[in-house]
């Protein structure tokens, strides 16, 4: 017997270019070949929903030795059953978060090490950019010993941190990086240079994130339009993600971006503790309301379910693993309706936009159990 089939539903997977209705069979947490003759232990009826492969949030903070954090397990309600956590741990604390985060999780998450060795801890404590306090040695053992887990190395890149070492923080992060053979993420907000500058130092697989930001120099150039340098970038291959957090995302940097279909690679949320479905009107809530705020943009549904799905899981270097429903994959799956409702999506300046449609995720499927179902499925 299978272990779980999902019936009826309209599958949606960028990765292999499947669309349509079809029988999802799944069994020892992987999804084989559906044959009718066959029953299951299970089965949902996925009549109405979409299937998708389980949603990969790119840019989160779950380290849980920091204030910032977000329990992975929670995400599950919203079809996220991988994570990416951007930076909160630096070489003095990415082992605790090995041992007692990521592996006990039943979320799978991958991670950015912070060229500050004590990351992100919050609680009003912030990184030293400090070039002499980079420990490359530890950096190099770790990336070294743990190159499945940490995808490359977070630096913020921002004026109220690097102060008077300009570009030497920045420049030295990608020099290790380049001879570590691992991939920059830089947080933009607020850049000591210009934007154009900083894309420029980029290539491929580096993640420009927050790629909206409004706050000093932004992809914005005059007549408000987007500066040369960052389409150049696109063509290198420099990865452009959402990354929405609090405080960086600006219609005004935003808009005119998306005229000129200048669309996210990723869509992530950056979500912390105080930024997960708060009350009252929130800028991130959690990844679908994000995605949310894209569909009513008029990005591409298959472009934003690649945003959340296949490109994160090829930078992962998972892609015949998850975000994909192809057959020998994890079976991490997200059944969703995109429902009419009406939502109010705020940018970091208080500005709100309406919208109209709502992703809202009633099952997840994670390694083949279901961990999440709503009551009306």
């Amino acid at each position: 017997m299978y272990n779980l089939i999902i019936e009826n539903g309209y599958v949606l997977d960028p990765a292999t270019n499947v669309e349509g209705i079809k029988t999802i069979a799944i069994k020892n947490h992987r999804i084989v070949p559906y044959d009718e003759t066959i029953d299951a232990k299970q089965k949902i009826n996925a009549t109405g929903c979409y299937v998708f492969p389980g949603f990969i949030d790119f840019h989160t903070h779950v380290y849980e030795g920091s204030s910032f954090a977000v329990k992975p397990e929670l995400l599950f309600p919203y079809g996220i059953t991988a994570v990416v956590d951007a930076g909160t741990t630096g070489c003095i604390n990415f082992e605790d978060f090995y041992r007692n985060t990521i592996q006990k999780s039943m979320v799978k998450i991958k991670a950015y090490l912070n060229i500050s060795s004590i990351g992100q801890p919050g609680g009003g404590i912030e990184e030293s950019m400090d070039p002499a306090l980079f420990d490359e040695d530890k950096i190099a053992y770790l990336i070294d010993n743990y190159r499945d887990t940490i995808l490359g190395i977070k630096i913020r890149f921002s004026k109220h941190l690097v102060e008077d070492f300009g570009a030497v923080p920045m420049q030295q992060t990608v020099a290790l990086a380049r001879k570590l053979n691992v991939s920059v993420c830089v947080h933009t907000t607020n850049p000591p240079i210009d934007a154009a500058n900083l894309v420029s130092m980029l290539d491929k697989n580096d993640i420009y994130c927050h790629m909206f930001q409004g706050v000093g120099s932004t992809m914005i150039g005059k007549n408000y339009s987007i500066k040369p340098e960052f389409w150049e970038a696109k063509k290198r291959g420099v990865v452009f993600d959402a990354a929405n957090g609090r405080l960086n995302f600006d219609y005004n940097v935003a808009l005119p971006a998306l005229k000129e279909e200048f669309w996210p690679d990723i869509i992530s949320t950056d979500l912390t503790k105080l930024s997960f479905n708060t009350p009252g009107i929130s800028p991130v809530r959690n990844l679908s309301f994000i995605m949310s705020k894209y569909l009513n943009f008029g990005m591409n549904l298959e472009a934003i379910i690649r945003a959340v799905t296949t490109t994160p899981a090829q930078l992962m270097g998972m892609q015949n693993e998850i975000g994909t429903v192809q057959e020998g994959a994890v079976a991490d799956l997200c059944i969703c309706k995109i429902e009419d409702n009406a939502a109010e999506f705020i940018d970091s300046k208080g500005e709100i936009r309406q919208g109209d449609k709502l992703f809202v995720p009633k099952a997840t499927i994670a390694n083949g159990e279901i961990v999440y179902c709503c009551k009306d499925l």
